[in-house]
């Protein structure tokens, strides 16, 4: 089933980004973007314009973005295994390298809910079944909070309610399934949608 009518009219906001892999909005109207070498873009749609914010060093591979509301841009850097914090003045710092003893390999998209907790797409390597979804409270602290979505997961996103984090696994086979949030922030049952 198409996502679009084949009559609907697709434009391009913008273009001449470096290989931007996720998209997020901020609380000031913006887009933001990150580049395959560590750029972190800032994209006015309306005007069809960009600018580089901020630069990872050494460059790394941003993937998905999550804004808090503060406007910090938390960025999975997919080539050091790190989730990076970038304040609106652009200053980067390490905001989570995973767990203790179980560091990300290959952080794919960040989530937030709305007590502040930072969820994480962990997907290990192409064909490994090593991924692992993160929960990092505010803070900083992080611990592994479901093991079971192994094959590749990739972008996330909360239901509207809070009630359930949505993950898109990329492998055997390609599916959607949703994970319920317990009233106490553990990972409850694992349904396919």
């Amino acid at each position: 089933m198409p996502i679009l009518n084949n009559d609907t009219q697709v434009s391009v906001l913008v273009d001449g980004l470096d290989h931007p892999e996720g998209v997020a909005w901020g609380l000031d109207g913006y887009a933001y973007a990150g580049g395959e070498m560590g750029q972190i873009y800032r994209v006015d749609v309306d005007a069809g314009e960009f600018r580089q914010i901020a630069q990872i060093t050494p460059a790394g591979f941003i993937g998905g973005l999550a804004l808090d509301g503060n406007n910090n841009i938390y960025a999975c850097d997919a080539a050091y295994n790190k989730v990076r914090k970038i304040t609106p003045g652009g200053l980067v710092t390490t905001y989570s390298e995973g767990a203790p003893g179980e560091p990300f390999n290959l952080p794919n998209y960040p989530a937030f809910d709305s007590q502040g907790n930072l969820y994480v797409s962990s997907s290990g390597g192409w064909y490994e079944d090593a991924g692992l979804i993160y929960k990092v409270k505010a803070g900083g602290e992080t611990e592994v909070w479901e093991r079971t979505s192994v094959t590749f997961p990739n972008g996330i996103c909360l239901s509207p309610s809070g009630e359930y984090l949505y993950v898109v696994m990329s492998l055997n086979p390609p599916r959607v399934s949703r994970i319920r949030i317990e009233a106490d922030g553990s990972a409850g049952d694992v349904e396919l949608v």
